[in-house]
Parts: C-alpha cells; structure tokens; sequence
C-alpha cells in the first residue's frame, strides 16, 4: 500500500479558525470535541472519547500563541503529535481542567469580551464554571462554522481518505474469500479485523449481522454461524494515518443469491447511482437526499431514511449530513458517503451500500466502486 505521511503542521487549520473569530469578533476559541482539537491541533486523544471526563481543550487566540490543556497522562504522546508548543498539563483527580482552561483565559487577559465554544459538546458542568467564573465573557457558539473548517479537504486528505476506504473494502473481500458457510460471524469479522489492521488501518466499529438480526440497526457480529441462503450485511470503519476514518457498508449472501435476491440488490445500487449523479458543486445537500428518494419511489421501494449519507474525515459523520432539511451548497473537495439502505421485513432481509465520493468541479469522483453484485460467502 501507498502510504501517505499524516501532516504534522495544523498551522493553517487554526488559521482559518482565526477568520471564524474575526467574523464573530471573538477574542479567543476553546474547543473541546475530539473531533475539533484533533482537527485543528493534530492530536489524537481517544480518551476524549472513551473517558469523557478526561477532558482536553485547545484554546486559540487572535495572536497566534495558542495553547493545549491536556491530562499528564497523555501529554508526552500529544507532545509527538501536535504543532502546539504550549502544552499545560493538569493531574487527573487531583486538578480541574475547566478551572485551568479558565485560569488561562483570565491569565490572557480574558475577563471580558468574546470566546468561542462548541455549545453542543462541551459538557455542561463546564459550561457553568465558565459563565460563574466569568461572568463578562459572552460565550459564543460557534459548531457550525467549526464543522464547516473541515467539509473541504486537501488533496493529501482525499488521498489518504481514499487509500483507508479502499483499504477497508479489501478487508472484506479478503475475509469473505477465507470463510465458508458453517464459520461464524465472529470468526469471519476477526479475519476482517486482522486483515485492517495489516493494510496499516486500527478497527474503530463492525456491524455485521445475518438473517434477521440484519434489519437492526447497528448489530455487532455474534458466535452465529453463516447459513446458506441467508443474506449478510457489514457496515465497517477504521481509523488510518492516525486520525482519518473509513466507513463502507456491503452485503452479501452465503451461497449462491436467489434472482430476486440479486435483483433487489441491483435496484438499490442504481439509487445509490443517483445519489452520485446528484453530486455537484453549488446544489444544496438536500438535493441528493431528494434524488435519493426519488428514484427508490420510481423504483416502487419502501423509503423510510432520516439522512443517506454524510461528510467522512477525522470526523464519522461531518457536515454536510445529507438530510431534507440542510440546503448547505456542495462544495469541490467534499469528501462524501452515500448510504442508500432497503429493508425487507417480510423477508428478513436487509439490503445496505456504502460508498465514498469527493465532489469536483465538474461533478464527483468515486474514491470507492460500488459492488457489482450480491458478495457470496462460499456454501
């Protein structure tokens, strides 16, 4: 594989966040999200994550001399991370790292004035240390322009974006070609895993199901075994170049697809086609959503999805999500999933396709080729 080097130098992302300041007149930026600190500093802290109360805050100023608030924990590894020089650690249990974030505020001068936060993910408690201890601040929201930093990508992050999808789907072809009816679900999304892992990818999520247990939404894979004629579904994703995700749904069949089987299938890949279509710089999001239902209502199919697809980068679901309700224009350099999905209860039978596209200035690129047919697990 190609690997392409993860960029080390997140100067210019902060520097267009220091537009979005100068546009809202704000003094400075803290934000709190994995997905916007990782974006705009270079880190990956997953415990912002999996432990929640290990906060982290990277705090940006009109001047430049931005500076990270992290756990001591995790410092030496952010410090081999991130192009942020001021690191200021705190000691879990024992330091408050909202009351740090505020003494650095107050320590810039900060009584007063503008400051950025992300409404939607700081968490709450921090909210109102922040108003209590500050009280002539105004706090200011700013998660949609945030969001939208990061819709269009560099052509290094559609390569390396494209490289992890592609990387992704040979994992499952080559998992599906080492297994065979009677092996388990568990034993088949294992070799999955492993062959991810070996594409220089880290497993994040796998949904993987069979049967009926496909008409759930997100299944993990359980000690099942793989039954001739039942169809199987995988929605997957990893995390390559230390902080770009993958996300790409398949399904498949054990044995050898009924015609209507594969004709259902087919039906669904041509929706999904005219999600593509409908890629194109300047048209509102929506615009795909609609083509979308569209063809699955000429098409005389069940429609009953919230969005079909979504922004991918350091984020799973970024802006634009393709919803009826958000009319942002598409832009060159989107990097988008369509997600066309058909369920069929009466069959218990769940049909789910999951491709990556990036937005040009002529119409869209696919970073991913849709399947063809029905993937067969040998009976």
């Amino acid at each position: 594989m190609t690997v392409a080097a993860t960029p080390k130098n997140f100067d210019a992302q902060r520097t267009r966040l220091r537009e979005v300041m100068r546009r809202h007149s704000l003094q400075a930026v803290a934000l709190s999200s994995y997905q916007a600190v990782s974006y705009c500093a270079g880190t990956n802290i997953l415990t912002q994550v999996t432990l929640p109360d290990r906060l982290a805050f990277l705090g940006c100023f009109e001047d430049g001399e931005d500076v990270l608030v992290v756990c001591s924990i995790e410092a030496t590894m952010v410090r081999g991370q991130t192009d942020v020089k001021d690191i200021v650690e705190y000691t879990e249990f024992s330091d408050d790292p909202t009351a740090v974030l505020i003494g650095l505020l107050k320590g810039r001068g900060l009584t007063r004035g503008r400051v950025g936060i992300e409404a939607r993910r700081l968490q709450a408690h921090s909210y109102r240390q922040l108003q209590d201890d500050l009280p002539n601040v105004s706090l200011v929201p700013v998660d949609e322009d945030v969001e939208e930093l990061q819709t269009v990508k560099s052509a290094a992050e559609i390569e390396m974006l494209g490289q992890a999808a592609r990387n992704t789907l040979k994992a499952v072809l080559a998992g599906v070609q080492s297994t065979s009816a009677g092996e388990t679900e568990l034993s088949l999304c294992a070799d999955i895993g492993a062959s991810m892992y070996n594409s220089g990818g880290m497993p994040v999520f796998t949904f993987f199901s069979t049967g009926e247990r496909a008409l759930g939404a997100h299944m993990e894979p359980i000690d099942r075994p793989l039954r001739e004629g039942e169809l199987w579904r995988i929605d997957l994703g990893g995390r390559f170049f230390e902080l770009m995700n993958s996300d790409l749904a398949r399904t498949g069949v054990v044995g050898e697809p009924s015609a209507q089987q594969e004709d259902i299938l087919q039906n669904l890949l041509a929706i999904q086609a005219a999600g593509f279509a409908a890629l194109e710089p300047g048209r509102p999001a929506s615009s795909v959503y609609r083509a979308i239902e569209a063809e699955f209502a000429r098409r005389d199919m069940k429609f009953q999805m919230p969005h079909i697809g979504h922004g991918l980068g350091i984020g799973l679901h970024e802006f634009p999500i393709l919803q009826p309700a958000n009319d942002a224009p598409l832009q060159a350099g989107m990097v988008l999933n369509i997600e066309p999905m058909f369920k069929a209860p009466e069959r218990g039978e769940c049909y789910h396709v999951e491709d990556l596209a990036v937005v040009t200035e002529n119409g869209y690129e696919l970073l991913t080729q849709p399947q063809s047919s029905l993937i067969r697990i040998d009976a």
